[in-house]
């Protein structure tokens, strides 16, 4: 039986002056693990082959990583981005490959800052620093260390998210310093955490984007998370 191929924006890095994609492997395993076969794409800025790459893709998945840069939402704290921010190739073909797979109407499940850029896309903000600018705040983990385990309430029982996991808390392991302020136009809130940060959001009128602020792929185990991986890939 023929696998779903699953799309993966690549990690962007430079070693000596030479850039590398590169894909966690705790992705790749999610995804197989789900019946999907995972595929690291690769940057272009050519729109035709952007529109043919997502032609031949079942679904893409947005996997975390840095910072996205401050200009992109106008940021009002610059300052309290990390010194890890993403490179302008990665956010450039992160953009536009999710707007092609939106407009081919293919399924998107969006992890970490890919749920914060796709806000950023949609017109929104972010909150440049979690301990700084949140008061009472609860542990998200460390970011690009280790992870904290938390609760999440779904708070919508009509969102995509409530019709596949079917609870109104579950349990969720996160390690972000950042998360969503203004929601972007389209964008609709389907769970928080008790400290009131976003931790998910679908999309106005849409079947086929699901965000979640934490990572659910270093939980396999969870039957909870790996829903998320199944609805992707089937």
């Amino acid at each position: 039986m023929k696998k779903a191929i699953i799309g993966i924006n690549p990690y962007d890095i430079r070693i000596k002056g030479r850039a590398w994609n590169a894909t966690k492997e705790a992705y790749y395993k999610a995804v197989w693990s789900s019946g999907g076969c995972p595929v690291t794409l690769s940057h272009t800025t050519n729109k035709d082959n952007i529109t043919s790459l997502v032609s031949n893709l079942d679904a893409l998945l947005m996997v975390g990583g840095p910072d996205i840069p401050a200009h992109t939402y106008k940021s009002k704290n610059p300052n309290l981005l990390d010194q890890d921010i993403m490179s302008e190739e990665r956010e450039n073909f992160d953009r536009a490959i999710f707007l092609e797979t939106m407009k081919q109407n293919k399924k998107i499940l969006a992890i970490c800052a890919g749920v914060q850029h796709v806000n950023i896309i949609y017109g929104g903000s972010l909150i440049e620093d979690i301990p700084t600018l949140v008061k009472n705040h609860i542990d998200h983990g460390v970011f690009n260390g280790e992870a904290s385990a938390h609760s999440v309430t779904i708070t919508s029982e009509d969102s995509l998210l409530f019709n596949l996991i079917k609870k109104e808390t579950i349990s969720v392991k996160s390690s972000h310093h950042q998360s969503i302020k203004n929601l972007g136009k389209q964008v609709i809130v389907t769970a928080k955490s008790s400290d009131n940060i976003i931790e998910a959001i679908e999309l106005k009128d849409k079947n086929n984007f699901i965000g979640v602020q934490w990572h659910p792929e270093i939980v396999p185990q969870s039957k909870d998370m790996s829903s998320l991986f199944y609805w992707l890939s089937h």
